[in-house]
């Protein structure tokens, strides 16, 4: 079996140095802190890591040194081919167990990883997740996180050593971002909160991953509460989990483009599309009161999905009309052309398909939005005025989703009466040291490199209460009756 640290110089360090011996000068028992470290005190880094249903994405800020610099993690051998910063979610198990972020001859290739996290049904539709191989969904995703976490901090050692080797020590912290009703007091909280615990204390304690291993560690923090807070080798972060659409929403914040008030946020994802409408006000810090939240599986692959599907059924269609219709006594066509289907038939069928899809995207997003203004936020300015919407997350270029977004403002209009709806975009933060122009792919991993007071306060959905509907005035209280004249 190669050692950890082996496989470090092949996948990490070996690749951006092209010099195996550089390990020594970043690797130490727990890979946390230069090898050689210097005296100037201590460093704070922020680890934000946006754990997609598809890809994830991680961020790495320095909040005190000057200009706060960050810097989205290369993952190198191991990226998605589209973008160097996109790491799939999948997980490669072998057969003992060891868990890798490639894949070797003969290993599980585990999907899906996030969505078996969910209580919710809609959310738990998986064929190719956990559950379908016979494996623990939090242990698949606490060894995920594990590695996630262990190569971005060696990356991170290693490729800024001009940033942090003269300080005598570094410490850690985690903002793990979850769809915004996991920040409620429900289930799925705790379960992310555990996972990501169980992936840090995987990736600092242990030189190999092993589902067997992940499962000790949810079985310690699940008997002992204090586990975490025992801390004798100081190993433990400060963790914490964040609701992805706050930290999409930091940039906005920032920006010139802020406005207070209420807004709507769409994520688009690639399995997900999650919904959420917010009140952002600013006293000491920022504060985001969570009014309505909803997530599907209405994201960019599911569209794939059903626009592959439409053109399958319209296929099925075709051959089974053909069957029918035959007749054995008549001579076969010399050609194909009378067996193939006409293009406008294709076409048809899969806008057929989008409108559906479509139609199911709307109902989500102004189901929240209504929502919200009949019990949460009925005396907002947005209802006379314009509703901002930011359209966040690695979908949210597609022009589909963009027409969808866009579609509201007409609807706003009728149903309210104000001025419809804004699209805001998130601005590229001069504080991120790359050039791309694919920063929509990355706005939540940097909003969550953020202190959590640069984030702002955050009040879960379930800690507000409805607002009484406003009371409807009776006819008869503008009726002046003989009695009175």
């Amino acid at each position: 079996m190669t050692s950890f640290k082996d496989f470090i110089k092949k996948s990490v360090l070996g690749r951006l140095r092209g010099n195996e011996e550089r390990v020594d000068q970043v690797y130490d028992e727990y890979v946390l802190q230069v090898r050689r470290p210097g005296t100037n005190g201590e460093c704070d880094l922020i680890i934000g890591l946006d754990f997609g249903t598809s890809a994830s994405k991680v961020v790495i800020q320095a909040p005190y040194l000057q200009g706060s610099p960050t810097f989205a993690v290369d993952f190198g051998q191991f990226a998605h081919r589209s973008m160097p910063f996109l790491l799939p979610s999948v997980l490669w198990v072998d057969r003992s167990g060891f868990c890798r972020l490639s894949g070797e001859d003969g290993a599980t290739h585990v999907r899906d990883i996030k969505l078996e996290l969910f209580s919710s049904p809609d959310l738990a539709k998986s064929k190719l997740g956990p559950s379908h191989y016979g494996l623990q969904a939090e242990q698949v995703a606490s060894a995920y996180l594990s590695l996630i976490l262990r190569y971005a901090r060696i990356w991170f050692l290693e490729s800024q050593q001009n940033l942090i080797s003269h300080f005598s020590k570094l410490v850690w912290s985690v903002n793990l971002g979850v769809p915004s009703p996991c920040v409620e007091d429900n289930e799925d909280n705790l379960r992310f909160r555990r996972i990501g615990k169980a992936g840090w204390m995987l990736s600092v304690l242990h030189a190999e991953v092993t589902l067997e291993l992940a499962n000790k560690e949810l079985t310690l923090l699940d008997a002992n509460p204090a586990y975490w807070d025992n801390d004798p080798d100081e190993v433990v972060c400060n963790l914490d989990i964040v609701p992805e659409i706050a930290a999409g929403a930091v940039g906005y914040a920032m920006s010139d483009l802020r406005r207070e008030g209420a807004h709507v946020m769409i994520d688009v994802g690639a399995s997900t599309l999650d919904v959420c409408s917010f009140i952002l006000r600013q006293s000491d810090q920022d504060r985001y009161s969570l009014l309505t939240a909803d997530v599907k599986q209405l994201g960019t692959i599911k569209l794939h999905h059903a626009r592959i599907e439409a053109i399958q059924h319209a296929f099925e269609r075709q051959a089974q009309k053909l069957i029918d219709k035959h007749d054995p006594l008549t001579p076969l066509a010399d050609g194909i052309e009378s067996y193939l289907l006409p293009e406008d038939e294709i076409r048809r069928e899969v806008s057929l398909a989008e409108e559906a899809f479509q139609k199911d995207c709307l109902k989500m997003i102004k189901t929240v939005i209504h929502d919200m203004r009949r019990l949460r936020a009925p005396n907002e300015d947005v209802w006379r005025r314009k509703l901002p919407i930011l359209l966040i997350g690695g979908g949210s270029k597609s022009p589909f989703y963009e027409a969808i977004a866009r579609s509201i403002d007409d609807w706003a209009r009728d149903l309210y009466q104000n001025e419809g709806v804004s699209l805001q975009q998130v601005p590229v933060p001069k504080s991120l040291k790359l050039e791309t122009s694919e920063y929509h792919r990355l706005a939540v991993a940097w909003g969550l490199s953020h202190q959590s007071f640069d984030i702002g306060e955050i009040i879960p959905a379930d800690r507000i209460k409805d607002m009484d509907p406003p009371t409807k005035r009776k006819w008869e209280d503008s009726f002046i009756s003989k009695d009175q004249v």
